[in-house]
């Protein structure tokens, strides 16, 4: 028998080679492709109507996820907050996808580990207990942490992740796209860093001894480690100026999907008139031979690029990425104490 980790590597990589040939199957033209939809508020029929635009340019949600499937929705819940300030998914794209699959014949699951308290109060605050609770839907916390190892760009990396998001049949990953003061923005390969259970997140920026180079190395690994079958980029309205929890927000009124996260979170810089060079994540995948971003091999859905572009969105300037141990020890504790004891907020 497969040693664990190994097995674990094999499940998954099985799992992808199926939703790959389902989507050569259904003859799809361009696995780079990344839509950009036009969506200027959070109305759930405007929403939904952006998200099935989505999903459309890809031959339907049926072409994403199989009948019967179990699928992870996975969210930036990064802590309890409200839905106007930006730290936070936006229920209405949330509730959106899960009611595309439920309608497409699969089981959402909504789950994440935030870095502050716990997934039930972050969907309490945002109203999103009542949505699951009428349809039926498990909100779980991602946790069970399950050390995996896994060869990326040929570097070998020891990851623990959750075995809830190892063990689904296929992910849809539901960013928020935020500014972030040690990668510069986080989208859609930041927000499966979501998946490493608990407070395994900061102790990988103490063991990051502040080499950039390697804590984006291990996002691109943990990325392929969980690889979803689509990524939706809730922009919508965006965080700037600091982030990924102090911030402002900014209207950019898009929706950004695609397959390849890689070739998605290269739009994200497009369209914010970022040089690709300057984001480490970016930077990474480049080393690492992971995903597309070579504009002319992406296709793009929707809207014109050059029409949707922001040309004043204010990032931060980079801070270290390590955590000395008594930062990570504060929090721990903040975490424990959000998680058991601080009480869910109002939603406003």
């Amino acid at each position: 028998a497969l040693p664990i980790s190994l097995r674990n590597i094999a499940i998954n990589e099985k799992q992808r080679y199926a939703y790959k040939s389902v989507y050569m199957e259904n003859n799809m033209t361009n696995l780079n492709k990344v839509s950009v939809v036009k969506c200027t508020d959070y109305s759930k029929e405007d929403i939904r109507s952006a998200v099935d635009k989505t999903f459309s340019f890809f031959g339907g949600i049926e072409n994403v996820i199989k009948k019967g499937s179990k699928v992870l929705l996975k969210p930036n819940f990064l802590k309890e907050s409200s839905p106007r300030k930006c730290i936070v998914t936006h229920p209405a794209v949330i509730e959106a996808v899960a009611e595309a699959v439920l309608e497409a014949g699969a089981t959402p699951i909504i789950g994440d580990s935030p870095a502050f308290g716990s997934v039930a109060k972050v969907a309490k605050r945002i109203g999103l207990d009542k949505f699951a609770e009428k349809h039926g839907i498990d909100i779980i916390e991602l946790d069970k942490p399950r050390k995996v190892s896994i060869n990326c760009g040929g570097k070998d990396f020891s990851l623990t992740v959750s075995g809830r998001a190892l063990d689904v049949d296929a992910i849809i990953n539901l960013p928020k796209l935020k500014v972030h003061v040690q990668v510069l923005f986080t989208a859609g390969v930041k927000n499966l860093y979501g998946c490493v259970s608990g407070k395994q997140k900061a102790w990988r920026h103490l063991k990051s001894k502040n080499d950039l180079e390697w804590y984006a190395d291990m996002l691109i690994a943990n990325y392929q480690l969980v690889k979803p079958v689509f990524t939706i980029v809730d922009a919508v309205t965006a965080m700037e100026e600091k982030g990924p929890t102090g911030g402002k927000p900014k209207d950019v009124s898009l929706l950004v999907g695609g397959i390849d996260v890689i070739a998605v979170d290269r739009v994200v810089t497009e369209l914010l008139s970022v040089r690709p060079d300057d984001v480490p994540i970016l930077r990474a995948a480049k080393r690492l031979g992971v995903g597309e971003q070579d504009l002319s091999k992406i296709e793009i859905a929707g809207e014109e690029l050059a029409s949707v572009k922001v040309h004043d969105f204010i990032f931060p300037e980079l801070l270290p990425i390590g955590f000395d141990f008594i930062r990570v020890v504060k929090s721990l504790i903040r975490h424990l104490w959000l998680k058991n004891v601080g009480k869910t907020g109002p939603q406003t």
